[in-house]
């Protein structure tokens, strides 16, 4: 194992609440079909997450869900079909991703390690599983507004809150369910009237 990878591998984790896009934009969907609408992303803020060494295409911010600061490393929801997932399982035995076993991410472009995926964890990784970590190091953003070209590790990538997101998603599902109740209602009615 290489000293970079070795280093990579023991980091220590910082983890915080983890929150994905999706969750907005459903709840931004649910708004805007109750308010007649038509929900509309502005990929102008997006950027592209593109690999250092080569520029192939590793995903885009609308997947990005935080970052492991202590491990330098963004979290990402689904990355680009150029990122290979390397078959082989491997376990750290020490260090802060000790009993852990993972899989290492590949660029398909210049075949050079990208990042991991954890899959079993001890229990203080258990949010990590099954997630993209990208290494920040590695990483160029390419801003769709501007056209520049930034490093990943200039770039804070903030954990946002999804508690507020969930209260308001809980309370449009409702409203969504007590219209439903009523259109069943309805047609009860109907039925019943036509029958009789």
């Amino acid at each position: 194992m290489s000293n970079s990878t070795r280093s990579f591998l023991e980091s220590s984790y910082d983890i915080g609440p983890c929150d994905s896009t999706q969750t907005s934009s459903i709840a931004d969907e649910l708004r805007a079909v109750k308010d007649g609408e038509v929900c509309m992303v502005d990929y102008r803020n997006c950027s592209v997450l593109q690999c250092m060494t080569c520029n192939t295409v590793l995903g885009d911010s609308l997947a990005i869900c935080g970052e492991v600061r202590s491990l330098q490393s963004i979290i990402c929801l689904k990355v680009s079909e150029d990122v290979r997932v390397n078959k082989k399982l491997e376990m750290s035995l020490n260090g802060h991703l000790a009993f852990s076993t993972h899989q290492v991410l590949y660029c398909a472009g210049c075949h050079g390690a990208v990042g991991l995926v954890l899959h079993s964890t001890p229990e203080h990784l258990s949010a990590l599983r099954n997630l993209f970590l990208l290494r920040k190091e590695l990483i160029n953003c390419y801003m769709l507004r501007s056209g520049a070209r930034v490093k990943a590790s200039k770039i804070n990538f903030k954990h946002r809150l999804m508690d507020k997101n969930i209260k308001e998603l809980k309370q449009d599902l409702e409203a969504q369910l007590k219209q439903v109740k009523i259109l069943e209602g309805m047609m009860e009615k109907l039925c019943t009237h036509n029958v009789s």
